[in-house]
Order: C-alpha cells, then sequence, then structure tokens
C-alpha cells in the first residue's frame, strides 16, 4: 500500500505502463523486420559481434540507449513547472532504460550465437553424437537409417501393393522399456516369493486385522460396549430429544406419534407387555419381538441411539395423548422398576 501511495503522488502515472508497452511492440516489430531483412553478408559480418568486436561497440550502444532515454527526462523537468521530479520517477527512468538496454543485448547476443551455431553445424560433415544432440535423439526413436538409405535394409520381396518391408531394429526406448520390465519381474519375484515381502492372501488377511480393530474401536467409541445389561437411563434433555427425533422418524408407524399406540401397545400408561425398565426397553428396540411384528433395530441403530430411543419412550409415562390404546400387559411400578 504504501508503494501505491508513492505512484498515486506521481503525475501522470497511468502512462507509463502505456509507454513501455509500446516500446516492447515497437522493439520486436522492429527486430522482426530487421531480422526478415538480412541477407548472408551481414550474417558473416555479424558472426564475430560476441567475440571479437571489444568493448568499444558495447559502450558507445549502452551511452546511445541512455541517452535516449535521459533525454526525454530532461525535457519533462525543462517542461514541466508543476512539481520537481522525485527520486521514484529518477528510479523508474533508471530501470525502464535498464530493461531495454538488457533486451536490445540479449537480442544482439541472441542472433549472433545463433549463426554461429549454425555455420559451426554446416562446417561440421560428422553430426554430434552426444547425450539429447539430435543424432542421438533420432537413434532412440529408432530412426537409424535415413530415407535416402533404407535401400540397405529393404527386404526383397516384401512388396505389397506398392508398399515395402524394411528390416528396422527395434526402437531403443521400446527395448528400454521391456528391459524394464524383465528387471520389475526379477524384482517383484524375488521380494513376493522369496518372503521379503505379503503375497495377496497374506496381505488381505492383515487388511482384514486392522478393519477389525477399526471397527472395534470405533463401535467402543460409539458405545458398542452397551447391551441391555449394562445401559442406564438418559435423563438429560439433549439425549431425550435426540431419542424423541429417532422415535419419530422409526417408531410412530406403530405406536403413533404421541406414543399412544396403534398397530403396536400404548406406550404412555404402566402397563407393559415384556417389562417397564431402561434395561427391558433397550432389550426389545434391540432384539424385536418377531411374533408380534416387532423387528429388531440392532442392525440399524447404534446402541447409543437405542439407549436414547428407550429413554425418550420412558419419558412419555404419564402422558395422556389423544385417541390413546387400551392397556396391555401387566402393571408395572416404579418400584417393581427399581428392583431389577
Amino acid at each position: 500500500m504504501k508503494f501505491r501511495n508513492y505512484l498515486e503522488t506521481i503525475a501522470g502515472v497511468g502512462i507509463y505502463p502505456l509507454i513501455s508497452l509500446l516500446i516492447f511492440f515497437v522493439f520486436f516489430v522492429g527486430l522482426l523486420i530487421y531480422v526478415w531483412g538480412l541477407d548472408q553478408k551481414k550474417l558473416d559480418k555479424m558472426s564475430s559481434i560476441p567475440l571479437n568486436d571489444g568493448i568499444s561497440g558495447k559502450a558507445l550502444l549502452s551511452l546511445i540507449t541512455l541517452a535516449c532515454f535521459a533525454l526525454p527526462a530532461s525535457a519533462q523537468e525543462t517542461t514541466e513547472k508543476i512539481r520537481a521530479v522525485s527520486e521514484l520517477d529518477l528510479i523508474l527512468y533508471v530501470v525502464l532504460a535498464a530493461l531495454v538496454f538488457i533486451i536490445i543485448q540479449l537480442a544482439i547476443l541472441l542472433t549472433s550465437a545463433m549463426h554461429v551455431l549454425n555455420k559451426t553445424a554446416q562446417a561440421s560433415k560428422a553430426e554430434p553424437t552426444h547425450v539429447f544432440s539430435a543424432h542421438w535423439w533420432k537413434k532412440f526413436r529408432g530412426i537409424g537409417v535415413a530415407l535416402h538409405d533404407e535401400k540397405q535394409i529393404l527386404i526383397d520381396g516384401h512388396d505389397y501393393d506398392g508398399i515395402q518391408e524394411l528390416d528396422n531394429r527395434m526402437p531403443p526406448w521400446l527395448q528400454f522399456l521391456f528391459y524394464t520390465t524383465i528387471f520389475f519381474a526379477v524384482v517383484y519375484a524375488a521380494v513376493y516369493f522369496g518372503g521379503i515381502g505379503d503375497l495377496q492372501i497374506a496381505e488381505l488377511d492383515k487388511e482384514i486385522a486392522i478393519a477389525e480393530a477399526d471397527k472395534k474401536a470405533y463401535m467402543e467409541k460409539v458405545g458398542a460396549s452397551m447391551d441391555e445389561n449394562s445401559v442406564t437411563l438418559l435423563t438429560e434433555k439433549v439425549g431425550v430429544e435426540a431419542g424423541m427425533k429417532i422415535f419419530q422418524e422409526k417408531c410412530t408407524a406403530c405406536h403413533g406419534t404421541e406414543g399412544g399406540g396403534s398397530v403396536g401397545p400404548n406406550l404412555t400408561d404402566d402397563y407393559w407387555l415384556h417389562g417397564g425398565g431402561i434395561h427391558d426397553v433397550f432389550k426389545v428396540i434391540k432384539y424385536g419381538v418377531p411374533e408380534k411384528g416387532m423387528i429388531s433395530w440392532e442392525k440399524q441403530l447404534s446402541p447409543t441411539d437405542i439407549q436414547k430411543v428407550a429413554s425418550f419412550v420412558l419419558s412419555l409415562k404419564g402422558t395422556k395423548p389423544t385417541n390413546a390404546k387400551e392397556p396391555q400387559g401387566d402393571l408395572v411400578s416404579d418400584a417393581t422398576v427399581a428392583t431389577k
């Protein structure tokens, strides 16, 4: 933000990016026109510039470039009387001039270097064979024979509708892949058949054991160790309300929205078919009563969820739902439940 504030204080700062873009555009267009018009004589003359011209030419070019950017700065200083040129203005001018100077030097150096390389390659009859050279790349791709030398590997008699067969060798890249598969197979066999690594059956057994351990840890975390013998009654509002949500989702079809009973018995009175304590209700929800149409919820609800539902069912005692079903089962008092 501080640098941005500095820029906002410069008069006409918005024109600087446009000037830079224009300079780059004009430079590259001029370079393209210049390169397009070069002939062999000029190329030969320029081929030795980066190597044998000394420093006088470079120094002269540098002075001319810097002078070109110093003149606009001086003109602006004399014509613009509104404010003096700040240090930031000078820094911007110097940076812009340095960028243009570097680009010019690189363009000249690159052009001359490319020309020298081309002349060197033409003068040498033998292609370079070092790694990643053009000759090496051709051989790696399998292009080992030039088109004019294909007669040397032509297979006589293998001419099919003008298509002739050549005795080309397998490309080196394909050979490399083939040898890699052999090496991998040897290492694989040594590791897995030598007893270092596990075979698929042993690996499966280990993964199953890990999964069982993770399952056991998860079930312990959610209360899998809880059963009809160790369950306790929830009295906190959060647990009872969670049980109410599960009851409304799973149990209202048989016991009514208020627990007054429908297909199933009334859950709000003091009469119970299978016991009225938290242990009894938990057991009925968990295992069900198949002979009377009550399904088992053991596979669909976790032990903690069954505990919440059972606690909510017991919290319905004494409520007066509309159209409640007549009592069923035996009368269970609070004293009877407490002794269990």
